[in-house]
């Protein structure tokens, strides 16, 4: 419940403070949506996170000034089209719906199926995972490709969520039998999830990953092509100087030490 006040009320100020779609963005000022929390990659509290800081360091030379609204990836493609936005951060390679200007891939998930090893779950294709209790992240079922659609499209037993700490307290809770989701995501959750209920040991079960999806590619989408082309050429420059990697390296090590 906490949850879901906090978004509501967050959703009244965000429209509140955008204005309806004009003409044009005035001067180097732009709004981009990104989506809810999604450690490391997106920290709504702190307006920080692995791909925030990509993004902020590949358009620094150009001096825009930009500022992120977070909103559940389902409400996105509606506020853009009636508000006055410059972008969306994490779009699928294939959009094609705004006809915004697409970015070349510049970020990447590696989603994949967990599930607790006391349970002795054979997975190693979608199809496996028909019949059981299953939470994907937002949108999986329009990410993941025809098979996982097909598998869940009609499941009474398949949810996605757009906070993803919830997604892992199912998990260890015995409430679904498997998770969807990004590795990175996953662990950076649960280091911080055993930190917090120190009163509990239930997230210390062992876990078994299952890499059925491989890595995804996302983009972000403008709207219009001199931004993009800023955009890209900035990752491209962050890239060849080292920048790039730093970010993830700041937000990926500590978890791998952990």
């Amino acid at each position: 419940m906490k949850f879901l006040v906090k978004t509501s009320v967050f959703i009244m100020l965000f429209f509140a403070y955008i204005q309806p779609k004009v003409l044009c963005a005035q001067d180097n000022n732009i709004i981009l949506l990104a989506g809810l929390s999604k450690p490391p990659f997106i920290f709504v509290d702190d307006d920080k996170g692995m791909q925030i800081e990509i993004i902020q360091a590949a358009l620094s030379k150009y001096h825009y000034q930009i500022s992120f609204f977070y909103l559940p990836m389902t409400r996105q493609i509606e506020v853009y089209k009636k508000r006055n936005i410059e972008g969306l951060i994490t779009l699928s390679t294939t959009e094609n719906e705004l006809g915004l200007y697409l970015s070349k891939p510049y970020i990447s998930y590696r989603n994949v199926v967990i599930t607790l090893a006391n349970k002795n779950l054979n997975i190693t294709k979608t199809s496996d995972l028909s019949g059981m209790r299953v939470a994907g992240f937002q949108n999986a079922i329009k990410f993941l490709g025809k098979e996982y659609s097909d598998t869940f499209k009609d499941s009474n037993s398949y949810v996605e969520l757009a906070d993803q700490k919830s997604q892992v307290a199912l998990l260890f809770t015995q409430r679904v039998d498997a998770l969807v989701m990004d590795i990175d995501i996953f662990k950076y959750l649960l280091t911080r999830m055993k930190k917090e209920g120190l009163s509990t040991n239930i997230y210390n079960a062992e876990f078994v990953v299952h890499p059925l999806f491989g890595k995804i590619d996302y983009v972000a989408g403008f709207s219009n092509e001199q931004l993009q082309k800023d955009f890209d050429n900035g990752i491209s420059e962050i890239k060849a100087n080292g920048n790039y990697q730093k970010i993830i390296d700041s937000y990926l090590k500590p978890q791998t030490q952990n």
